[in-house]
């Protein structure tokens, strides 16, 4: 798997808006207008690209000072189960580290918790309703080591 990192002017943000609105839209149901927004234009974004083309992908921005938010997360439902998601993650983890954040963010939608729980997030605060989907914010301390599959 290469990871290849972008900005919002890339021109790699069709190929990330191309599966996000497979994953997100098509898939899931969402509003096209719900998925795409403004704070993509500030973060920075990740592809996941093997021999199949882009298999997966993610942004991340900051939420506050030391605090980077991880969103729309997502995987091309053929490479779903093989450990794409989790790679992409542990990516994601890693850049956040060496961006300087002592924290990674997220809202995991409600029945997801579990994959981010075996990366060591863990929830906080109540349920909120975003796009019409149950999220549950979750939290990362990026100082605790990453453990193996179950956290």
């Amino acid at each position: 798997m290469e990871y290849q990192w972008f900005a919002f002017s890339d021109e790699r943000m069709k190929q990330a808006f191309d599966l996000r609105k497979e994953v997100f839209v098509e898939e899931q149901g969402f509003a096209l207008e719900d998925e795409m927004d403004a704070q993509d234009q500030t973060s920075l974004h990740v592809l996941g690209i093997t021999e199949q083309g882009t298999v997966c992908c993610a942004r991340i921005f900051w939420q506050e000072p030391g605090v980077l938010h991880v969103g729309r997360v997502c995987v091309r439902r053929s490479c779903r189960g093989q450990g794409v998601g989790r790679g992409l993650m542990e990516e994601i983890l890693r850049k956040a580290g060496e961006l300087g954040a002592r924290r990674a963010e997220l809202g995991s939608q409600c029945g997801r918790e579990g994959f981010y729980e075996t990366l060591g997030f863990r929830p906080f605060g109540n349920r909120f309703l975003d796009a019409g989907a149950w999220h549950i914010a979750m939290g990362r301390d990026l100082r605790e080591p990453l453990r193996g599959r179950n956290g």
